[in-house]
């Protein structure tokens, strides 16, 4: 009789049913081949077949073979197998039942009919040394398998052998690592002796590890079986290896992440996953259902506002779906997690769980600095559009749009540095938040900041006099003292109104309205409020157009340079003229300076063409006589780059002029930009030989702290002290003071805008060095400067020609 272990190596599994026909046992690898669990309680032989009542061979109760059954496999393959098997008796000799073996075959075709082979031949195709001994424990049956892994000679292995005769040879050939014969010997015997199976692992001297199976046999005897697991041992260190990994990969990487299986049931989480969700291993572990987790998660507050069934509900929605997704989910304590989901192939799926707050803040604030200012926190540009759209898409009501611009905002940032602009602009932002605040309740308004010192202001629903009441209040508010690192700072504010839908009915064109407003608040004194009215757009369109004919006036020449003359009054000569330029548009005339320097300042068009009046100033001087200088007014702007003083003597040089005869008149504003960087320039200039007048003295709010800072060869009185001489004697004593101080710093001055005898008679008293304006002469061509100063022959006074 075969021991059952040995049924299970010669056969591909054993199968045993009740009196009922119905399998009980089934081994070795039923489930592998036919690809379906072991068919435990089903009828014999327990495969899904198209064949005939099979059944019927066991039904006979005799001993059967060659019996092949098709199975139809779940990779869609038909395969086959053949049976046999032989009836079992109770101890009453009753039928208990069938007992037999199943092995795959090729098929129908290839089938033939089941080898009776003995005992010897089922040994010798064994891949598995094997030795059988009886109650003795001599040697009555093994294979060459046996005597190849051991390494043991032919005339060692023969039936009748003594099992001590076999283990000492081993033992001497190594095959007992750190045991001698007998200890070899007494080892085995003990375990033999026990008569229960017993199965060992132990590595042979060749590096082949073997695996050791010894079962007792029904007769008294003994059944050693030896396998090869080196493979397998390799195989499961391999294994073992990467779950190593796995493990490693699951406890160090950042996300949580969970594996379920076809059931859904949960089989790997790792601790990331109950840290991110505040859960814990003993009610979230492997084996519980995916259902059973989401309860969990619910009761740790995973999901706010939800029930567990509800939360359940969705994600089994999500679930049957099958399709990999991904969602963010807020928790209750503010986190976002990203969760994702993709099933696998097996019919699980898996989760990965990603704390992707600080993403989502990163990202919120990333789009909030697009749409808002950096430095206030206020809207921009971008979201003052957008709110003006839909605030014009609702139809209720009137609209305001506000345009603000501080006044003098420029000089504190030149005078006390950007960061104390910066201050000043932040306090500015909290006085117009809370006054338009105090204004608007609770109604909708933006207040954005457009760049630098530029607001606008948002207002619906609205009306022409609240606007402007706001307007008014925002003025009174910003112009209080601000006290910044221990400074007090004035600054005012100017405001431009444009009301929809009568000044506009889209974003732009409103926005451009309110614009123009603010412009003829500015240039209407500055802190006051303006409306929109259409004559603004008139002005502005003449406006543009002089702006941009500016673009060509020069290349095609259409400047000129007049000159009007200064009267020294001590000798009663022409001492020098001040170069003064026209414009002779071809279209519009003369344009006044008043019309298109303050453009030219702001395009910075001034630039070259300050430059053309330097060079056309100094070549005409030229032609005069050495004694008679050339006076050339000078915009901030021009003090912007590094080049002026280079483009003074590019000039200079180019009329071969005596940069004594150059004169350059400045106004205080070109020293409110950048002191120091202006201060260079003028030095340099200075030390060349040039001399530098202060133009408009008396008219701005440091003019006496600039004469100290810079040693100027000239002080211009202003016209309007001029202009009240003859009317006011607080007039005549500012003159003198202007004179005195001059006198006593060295510097020579001139009045301007001298028209009556009168205005020349008291200029005379005060000790003016020299006079200029309509009494003298009125700005002559350049070909008219000549004849001018031939009529004067050096010593008498000069004709007054009337020149437009």
């Amino acid at each position: 009789m075969l021991p059952d272990d040995l049924d299970t190596i010669a056969a591909d599994w054993v199968w045993r049913t009740d009196a009922d026909l119905r399998l009980t046992a089934v081994r070795g690898r039923c489930a592998a081949l036919t690809g379906e669990a072991e068919p435990i309680g089903r009828p014999w032989p327990g495969l899904n077949h198209d064949g005939p009542g099979d059944a019927a061979a066991l039904r006979n109760r005799q001993p059967f073979r060659d019996v092949v059954l098709p199975h139809r496999h779940r990779d869609g393959r038909t395969r086959w197998f053949r049976f046999g098997g032989a009836p079992l008796s109770a101890s009453d000799g009753s039928f208990a039942g069938y007992r037999g073996v199943c092995v795959e075959v090729a098929g129908p075709a290839t089938a033939a009919p089941l080898p009776a082979w003995p005992f010897e031949a089922v040994l010798a195709r064994l891949p598995c040394g094997v030795s059988v001994f009886d109650a003795d424990l001599r040697l009555t049956a093994c294979n060459d398998r046996l005597r190849d892994l051991f390494g043991l000679p032919p005339e060692l292995v023969r039936l009748g052998t003594p099992l001590e005769d076999m283990i000492r040879a081993s033992a001497i050939v190594g095959n007992y690592p750190g045991l001698s014969p007998d200890e070899a010997w007494t080892f085995v015997a003990a375990r033999i002796a026990r008569r229960v199976r017993m199965q060992r692992e132990r590595r042979l001297p060749s590096g082949l590890l073997l695996k050791t199976t010894i079962t007792p046999l029904p007769d008294g005897g003994t059944m050693v079986v030896h396998e090869d697991a080196t493979d397998r041992a390799r195989a499961d260190a391999r294994l073992a290896q990467q779950n190593g990994w796995l493990d490693q990969a699951l406890t160090h990487m950042s996300h949580g992440l969970v594996l379920f299986d076809a059931d859904h049931r949960v089989t790997v989480l790792n601790q990331q996953f109950l840290d991110l969700y505040g859960l814990s291993r003993e009610t979230v572990h492997p084996g519980i259902t995916a259902e059973e987790l989401i309860y969990r998660r619910t009761e740790a507050g995973n999901f706010p506002g939800l029930t567990p069934a509800e939360a359940w509900r969705q994600v089994r929605e999500r679930l049957a779906r099958r399709i990999r997704y991904r969602l963010d989910q807020t928790l209750a304590d503010g986190r976002v997690i990203a969760v994702t989901y993709a099933p696998t192939p097996e019919g699980g799926f898996v989760t990965v769980h990603e704390d992707v707050t600080a993403a989502k803040r990163a990202e919120a604030q990333i789009v909030h600095m697009a749409r808002h200012d950096a430095l206030t926190g206020l809207p921009n540009r971008a979201l003052l559009h957008e709110g003006l759209a839909e605030a014009l898409a609702q139809d209720g009501g009137v609209t305001a749009v506000l345009c603000l611009d501080l006044d003098r905002f420029k000089t504190v940032n030149d005078t006390l540095g950007h960061a104390v602009g910066d201050k000043l602009l932040r306090q500015v932002t909290a006085r117009l938040t809370a006054a338009v605040r105090a204004e608007a309740g609770d109604g909708p308004v933006t207040l954005a900041r457009l760049g630098g010192d530029e607001f606008a202001l948002i207002l619906r629903p609205t009306s022409r006099f609240r606007s402007g009441r706001l307007a008014g209040r925002l003025i009174e508010e910003v112009g209080r003292d601000y006290a910044i690192d221990g400074k007090r700072i004035t600054v005012g504010l100017s405001i431009g109104i444009a009301l929809a839908p009568a000044d506009g009915q889209d974003p732009e064109r409103l926005l451009r309205a309110a614009d123009m407003a603010l412009y003829r608040a500015k240039a209407e004194g500055r802190g006051v409020h303006r409306f929109f009215e259409p004559a603004m757009d008139v002005a502005m369109q003449a406006r543009r157009g002089v702006e941009l004919d500016l673009g060509t006036a020069l290349a095609e020449q259409q400047f000129a340079l007049a000159f009007q003359p200064f009267l020294d009054l001590s000798g009663n000569r022409i001492t020098g003229f001040e170069a003064l330029l026209r414009w002779h548009h071809p279209v519009r005339g003369v344009v006044s300076p008043a019309a298109f320097v303050p453009i030219a300042e702001e395009t910075g068009m001034i630039v070259p063409l300050g430059e053309w009046v330097l060079r056309q100033a100094c070549r005409e001087a030229a032609r005069w006589p050495k004694a008679v200088r050339v006076s050339v007014n000078l915009s901030p702007v021009q003090f912007r780059g590094a080049a002026l003083d280079a483009t003074v003597i590019a000039a200079l040089r180019e009329a071969e002029l005596d940069p004594h005869r150059l004169e350059l008149e400045i106004t205080e504003g070109v020293l409110l930009q950048d002191s120091e960087a202006t201060l260079a320039i003028l030095h340099r200039l200075k030390r060349l030989g040039v001399r530098i007048a202060m133009d408009d003295f008396g008219t701005g709010y440091s003019s006496l702290g600039y004469l100290r800072a810079f040693p100027f060869d000239k002080i211009k009185i202003d016209r309007a002290f001029v202009a009240d001489l003859a009317v006011r004697p607080d007039a005549v004593a500012i003159v003198r003071a202007v004179t005195t101080l001059a006198d006593s710093l060295g510097m020579t001055t001139t009045a301007e805008g001298v028209e009556t005898e009168e205005q020349l008679a008291h200029l005379r008293e005060a000790g003016c060095t020299e006079v200029q304006g309509y009494l003298i002469s009125r700005p002559v061509p350049a070909d008219a400067v000549a004849p001018m100063l031939r009529a004067g022959d050096g010593g008498v006074e000069p004709t007054r020609p009337s020149v437009p």
